[in-house]
This record gives structure tokens, C-alpha cells and sequence, in this order.
């Protein structure tokens, strides 16, 4: 009879244990996803923009990736953080003509059951002569 009484515990804890790992994605299962824009300048000082978006929070922080289009995979040439107001620059030494694109990256971050995703975005092309 006591064996009878463990297995039967030990079958409810297996039970509850495994409602209990399926019900925590359960509970953040809202996600908000928000837009952004990244600008891309080729004036002084080097290569430059801004990461836009209608929540700040979306701008700072943001990790932006410096390309030179290429026949083939592109050439990476370089990455900065947006400071405080969403900004960023990389500066390319020797500058040659070309094409030239920003990237910002995707981001996600959870806050008492809601995700909020930043959404990753590429800047038009700006051609170096």
C-alpha cells in the first residue's frame, strides 16, 4: 500500500512539473514589434546616420553595421552603438567609391510578460563617387 501512495505522488509531481514547464512561455505570450529606420550620410565625419523609431527606446543602444556592396557577399566594414539620441558613425580610411548601406540590427527585450522587438531595418544605398 505505501508503494501504492509514492508512485501516485510521484505521477501528480511528474504531472505538475510538466504543466508547470508548459505554461511559462504561456505567460509571455504578448510581443510587441516596432519599427525602425536607419539613415545612412556620406558627409564629414566619415560615414554617418541615425536609428529612428517611434519609441525611444528603439533608438539608443542600437548595434548598426557599415557595408560596401560587392559582386558576391558584401564587405562588412565596420559597426557602432547609437548613443542617447540614436546616432552613429564609422569611418573608413582609405575611402574608394562605391555603394554603401547601413544595417541596424533586430533587438528584443522582455518586461512583466511582454516582449518588445525592435525590428531590424536597411538604409537606402548612398553611392561614393
Amino acid at each position: 500500500m505505501p508503494q501504492t501512495h509514492s508512485r501516485v505522488a510521484l505521477i501528480v509531481c511528474a504531472a505538475l512539473a510538466a504543466l508547470a514547464v508548459a505554461a511559462i512561455p504561456a505567460l509571455a505570450t504578448n510581443v510587441v514589434k516596432i519599427d525602425s529606420r536607419v539613415t545612412i550620410s556620406a558627409h564629414a565625419p566619415a560615414f554617418h546616420g541615425q536609428v529612428k523609431s517611434d519609441n525611444h527606446a528603439c533608438e539608443v543602444g542600437r548595434n548598426v553595421k557599415l557595408f560596401k556592396r560587392r559582386h558576391g557577399p558584401d564587405q562588412f566594414l565596420g559597426h557602432d552603438e547609437t548613443n542617447h539620441r540614436g546616432r552613429w558613425k564609422v569611418s573608413v580610411s582609405p575611402l574608394s567609391s562605391g555603394a554603401y548601406y547601413a544595417k541596424v540590427t533586430r533587438r528584443e527585450e522582455g518586461a512583466a510578460g511582454t516582449i518588445y522587438v525592435c525590428l531590424r531595418d536597411r538604409s537606402k544605398t548612398q553611392v561614393v563617387d
